[in-house]
């Protein structure tokens, strides 16, 4: 008996992004329109992690973006939200590969290709101050 395909429900205005319009841009300006995945805002925004949180995910099986809802913040700028949905797109484009045995998903190639986005460094940067915010790490 063949299992029913799970209905999603996307939500993709929050309440400070909109991630369908980011995703259009992204697949646009980086994409040239080419990608056709499904995005939607996941988890708790007041979620408090303890050690670690992930912010975005894809399934590859669903062609599906999924981005945390504690990106939904006044406080996180749109250049970062953009970068997690750009780098989640990358794993469509740039699937994992087998290297000595091993699965490795941000292999070279997808390293390279997450530096084209306008603006990684300032992404990056943002990056180190949320988890220094978040888990009092640098």
């Amino acid at each position: 008996m063949k299992k029913k395909p799970r209905r999603i429900i996307l939500r993709q205005e929050g309440k400070h992004h909109n991630l369908r319009d980011i995703y259009a841009r992204i697949n646009e300006e980086y994409f040239e329109g080419r990608l056709d995945l499904d995005i939607t805002w996941y988890g708790n925004p007041s979620f408090k992690p303890k050690s670690r949180i992930v912010l975005g995910s894809y399934n590859s099986r669903l062609e599906l973006i999924k981005i945390h809802r504690h990106l939904d913040q006044a406080h996180i700028p749109h250049h970062y939200v953009s970068f997690i949905v750009y780098h989640e797109m990358l794993h469509h484009v740039s699937p994992p590969i087998q290297k000595r045995g091993r699965r490795k998903v941000h292999h070279g190639d997808f390293k390279q290709k997450e530096k084209v986005f306008a603006d990684y460094h300032l992404a990056k940067e943002f990056d180190v101050q949320l988890k220094e915010q978040l888990f009092g790490v640098r």
